[in-house]
């Protein structure tokens, strides 16, 4: 098996070696590189010996000749064949990059969902939406390199020993009931795939992996008694740092799937009172909470957010739990900062319609955010415009699953402020287009008005409501 390689980091020890865009690596100190695991062990050694196919034919991908002599030669001369393999000897420090992107980042196809949980948010999306919403992913490299949840279902017995030998950590793993005949019912696995999961994290644990979990649940299967067991079992597991209770999404799109229902308020606050409980004994015997509760939770049951303090290092903001805390902290942070050394624009005028659109959910902790803005702003007038979500059903409440066609639909003609603030979530990373393909430049022309997207963080967020209102 061997490797494209797509592109070369400036000045990086692959750029000085007479590597390019278009070569391929063969092997890495006479061994084949699988994927993206073995390659980034691989290249941890002091010592490298790579075998590089090259494709270039001695001129690079600027189409000019380059300026060194490959390996073992004292002058350019005639330029090498295609296809031409070369031995590069590499002397480095252990932690140093070679600076080498492959076309596939993982170097191997990813791994497919073989699963059919109940729950599945992918099932629920409405059709014609871009084709990359319908991939589902199980891939326990993309949870080591990127934080993804995997269910650990797919995986041989031989590569669960490669993933143990290579003390992948941390891990965030996918695990919704600890009872092996309802985790086979929820996922929809064989009966060796449930029943091997608490084997295949003992080994995990034997190795030093540290392992973040989830249980995604759902209204009458794994709650109650089942939540208790699946909390108690997993915080005895080596190596266990956290669990992250979430609910499931239910969209309306649900047709001939398993049927859910939305947690009532009260509801709500039974598991959060069985969240409270087990991190009471988790206290007593390890000195963390260990099982966190997601914030909508709180927003259902309508309870207070527990204190910033209380989530400890924040080990499952990916899964939404702290999210609202640790943004109105580093809100308010820069809000006093702000006050204390009176910079509205040295004396300009402050007096500012702002707009802020939000799913429900956070309507009202972003009206809260509002009002001490207000205070510290006067004469600005902050409006909080929550959207309703016809998109994906008004179950769906989140700000991170808005779609354009609703704002456009609900607030055209209805904006009265200078400028908008649309949360970060609700575009495709590193992009300006929504979910359903509106962008923010088609936001502004439909709704009149100069449309901004706000941070994540809580602090570079009221720093763009600043710059931005004046």
């Amino acid at each position: 098996m061997k490797h494209k390689i797509a592109e070369i980091l400036p000045e990086s020890i692959a750029f000085e070696t007479g590597i390019e865009p278009g070569d391929f690596l063969i092997s890495i100190n006479g061994e084949k590189i699988r994927d993206v695991l073995d390659y980034r062990f691989a290249v941890q050694s002091e010592e490298l010996l790579l075998e590089i196919e090259k494709a270039s034919c001695g001129v690079n991908a600027t189409g000019a000749e380059p300026d060194f002599a490959p390996p073992g030669e004292e002058d350019w001369g005639s330029p090498p064949h295609c296809g031409e393999i070369w031995e590069i000897e590499i002397e480095k420090d252990g932690d140093e990059d070679l600076g080498m992107v492959f076309a596939r980042p993982l170097m191997d196809e990813t791994r497919r969902c073989v699963n059919k949980c109940i729950f599945c948010f992918i099932d629920q999306q409405p059709p014609d939406l871009r084709d990359s919403l319908y991939i589902k992913d199980d891939d326990v490299r993309l949870s080591f390199l990127h934080g993804n949840y995997v269910t650990l279902t797919n995986l041989s017995d031989a590569e669960i020993r490669r993933i143990a030998g290579y003390h992948l950590s941390p891990l965030k793993i996918s695990v919704h009931a600890a009872d092996t005949d309802l985790r086979k019912k929820m996922m929809g696995c064989g009966s060796r795939a449930a029943e091997n999961l608490f084997k295949t994290l003992q080994i995990f644990g034997d190795a030093g992996i540290k392992m973040h979990f989830q249980a995604v649940i759902c209204k009458g299967v794994n709650d109650g008694k089942y939540l208790d067991e699946t909390i108690s079992a997993l915080r005895r597991v080596r190596g266990a740092e956290s669990l992250a209770i979430v609910p499931a999404g239910i969209t309306r799109h649900r047709e001939g799937l398993f049927p859910l229902e939305q947690f009532t308020a009260f509801e709500a606050k039974k598991i959060l009172e069985t969240v409270r409980a087990a991190q009471k004994i988790c206290r007593a015997e390890t000195g963390t909470n260990f099982v966190f509760a997601s914030d909508e939770w709180y927003v259902l049951s309508g309870e207070e957010l527990p204190l910033y303090e209380d989530y400890e290092d924040f080990p499952q903001l990916d899964n939404g739990v702290g999210m609202l805390r640790i943004f109105e902290r580093e809100f308010n942070f820069r809000l006093r900062e702000h006050v204390s050394s009176r910079t509205c624009a040295s004396g300009a005028q402050c007096a500012q319609k702002i707009g802020i659109i939000t799913g429900q959910a956070a309507e009202k902790f972003m009206r809260r955010l509002a009002d001490t803005f207000e205070s510290a702003n006067p004469g600005t007038k902050i409006t909080i415009h929550a959207v309703k979500n016809n998109f994906f059903g008004e179950n769906i409440t989140v700000s991170g699953l808005l779609t354009g066609t609703d704002i456009i639909a609900q607030l055209k003609g209805n904006i009265t402020a200078h400028a908008l603030f649309l949360p970060q979530n609700a575009f495709r990373q590193a992009t300006e287009t929504m979910l359903d393909g509106v962008t923010r430049a088609e936001l502004a022309d439909a709704l009149g008005v100069p449309v901004h997207i706000g941070s994540a963080d809580g602090g570079e967020f009221f720093k763009s409501m600043i710059l931005n209102s004046l």
